[in-house]
């Protein structure tokens, strides 16, 4: 994908100018799909055959949302088939799954279940829960929400309901395995201690534009300080947020850049203290500030 150009001011300005630079196209998802299945036996692995490609037509030829169709995502999805199960017809597949996004906005599920046929058909409208196309929906769902927050200040947030509601059908069905923490982890990005978040991934993007596309020396400490400040909530009200924490691995050596035009190394100490785990990779980066204050 072609990270999008978002032209904003701080809060206090009348005008956000956004311009997407992404390749026009219907669906808001690209994703690849693979499914490993070496674990199990040959007579289960010949079930599952056909599966990977049945879930990228699923995903691949289905409208997303209903706006933001110039905004085209590519994710990758894997399925680790650990064990099979047989349950009087059916068939219970279960192990791992693993889907990835542009922003880093990555997920590891340890606890997936399904019923697997291989004539079984995928469809978008059957209104009934599915275990495993609704573990499909909720992940593109939260890809979808993670990645529109990069776009626009919360703009995943009915991205984030509807795997919300998911998750919530899932919890109360025949397949309830691993539902509660998928619900716990949508609660937990769109609950109040990690709004600030969602706000800094937004304000994060912008920065980098306004130092790696415009070299602005004036406006670039502004988002700098902005996003060390939302990220300082966030850790104060949740010092080991799993979110954060995720956040930071994917992005702190990319901070460096963040901070090109600060003035002072104010924010470089904070980040420090935000996060510790890559301390050293504060202290190293290069800023127009001098090395000491």
């Amino acid at each position: 994908m072609t990270k999008k150009i978002c032209i904003g001011m701080l809060p206090g300005t009348l005008l956000i100018i956004s311009a997407i630079f992404s390749t026009l196209n219907a669906q808001t998802i690209q994703a690849t799909v693979s499914v490993q299945a070496e674990r199990v036996q040959p007579e289960y692995q010949d079930i599952l055959t056909e599966l990977s490609r049945k879930i990228e037509d699923y995903i691949n030829n289905f409208e997303w949302t209903g706006e933001n169709e110039s905004i085209l995502i590519e994710s990758g999805l894997t399925f680790i088939i650990e064990t099979v199960t047989d349950r009087g017809a059916e068939k219970i597949f279960s192990g791992q799954f693993a889907i990835n996004s542009p922003s880093k906005e990555n997920y590891v599920d340890k606890s997936i279940q399904f019923p697997y046929q291989p004539d079984q058909f995928f469809t978008h409208q059957s209104g009934l829960f599915d275990p495993l196309l609704g573990l499909v929906d909720y992940y593109i769902y939260m890809v979808i929400g993670g990645e529109l927050d990069t776009y626009f200040l919360k703009g995943g947030t009915i991205y984030y309901e509807k795997a919300k509601n998911i998750a919530n059908e899932g919890l109360v069905s025949s397949y309830s395995r691993g539902w509660r923490d998928r619900l716990d982890q949508v609660n937990l990005i769109t609950g109040g201690d990690h709004a600030p978040l969602r706000e800094a991934k937004f304000y994060y993007y912008e920065g980098l534009f306004f130092i790696e596309k415009r070299q602005n020396a004036q406006k670039a400490p502004q988002y700098s300080t902005k996003v060390v400040d939302l990220l300082e909530k966030v850790h104060e009200r949740r010092p080991n947020s799993s979110a954060l924490k995720r956040f930071l691995d994917y992005h702190h050596q990319e901070m460096c850049k963040l901070f090109t035009y600060d003035e002072t190394r104010e924010n470089l100490f904070k980040m420090m203290r935000i996060d510790n785990r890559h301390r050293e990779t504060y202290e190293d980066c290069e800023t127009a500030a001098p090395a000491t204050q």
